[in-house]
């Protein structure tokens, strides 16, 4: 009983690790798009390819929804890639040089505040 016990509670744990939505499942963003969701003081959303953390900020590259990409500078936080994030206007600043990580943003919009919405 105990062997058959542990057996089936191996296989609840494997199905929970690979569980994945079903098939035709919007993404998150595509869910957000579709129910058309408010978004307040936060009029942006994105899907981060980078997230450099620094200092007192967290770098992160977002897709823009009308194409290509956008640095943020937004407060620290472990921020996953390939989430999704809403984030309102901030100032933007050009050939922004980063000493800690010796890099130069082309421009790079600091932002007070990031929503993280998943993935």
């Amino acid at each position: 009983m105990k062997k058959t016990m542990t057996l089936m509670s191996l296989f609840i744990l494997v199905a929970i690790a690979q569980a994945e939505p079903p098939p035709g499942h919007p993404s998150v963003g595509q869910a957000h798009d579709h129910l058309q969701v408010p978004e307040g003081e936060l009029g942006y959303m994105g899907q981060v390819l980078q997230s450099i953390p620094s200092n007192d900020y967290v770098y992160l590259e977002v897709s823009k929804k009308e194409g290509g990409t956008r640095w943020l500078a937004a407060p620290r936080a472990a921020v996953p890639v390939q989430s999704y994030i809403r984030y309102g206007d901030g100032r933007v600043m050009h050939n922004f040089f980063s000493r800690k990580h010796k890099r130069t943003f082309a421009e790079v919009m600091f932002v007070d505040e990031i929503q993280q919405l998943g993935n």
